[in-house]
């Protein structure tokens, strides 16, 4: 049976802004990334209730016979910068050095 989301977070693995945010049998929030593919579970109701705090609910709205969904608007991630590989540095005085220090 496929569940309908209930809203969507960041996903804790992977950072994707839109992962899932639905309900399991117990009637618990779990989380389901769609980029990564990872599942976060709640196993009690203090978690549970944090997951649907920080969630971003998925509005409804119902007109006569039509129901219109609206999902959040993704949020724009900035460019990464890449990381400048720098030269592992050097000891001072090299390897000799502590064999010149023992004397």
């Amino acid at each position: 049976m496929k569940k309908t989301p209930i809203g969507h977070v960041a996903c804790p693995v992977c950072d994707f802004q839109d992962a899932q945010v639905k309900e399991d049998k117990n009637g618990h929030a779990y989380i389901h990334c769609g980029d990564c593919n990872a599942q976060t579970f709640t196993r009690n109701d203090f978690r549970n209730g944090k997951l649907r705090g920080r969630m971003r609910a998925v509005t409804v709205t119902v007109t006569d016979d039509t129901v219109t969904v609206t999902a959040p608007v993704p949020v724009p991630k900035a460019p990464e910068k890449p990381v400048p590989v720098l030269p592992p540095a050097k000891k001072p005085g090299g390897w000799l050095q502590p064999l010149l220090a023992q004397g």
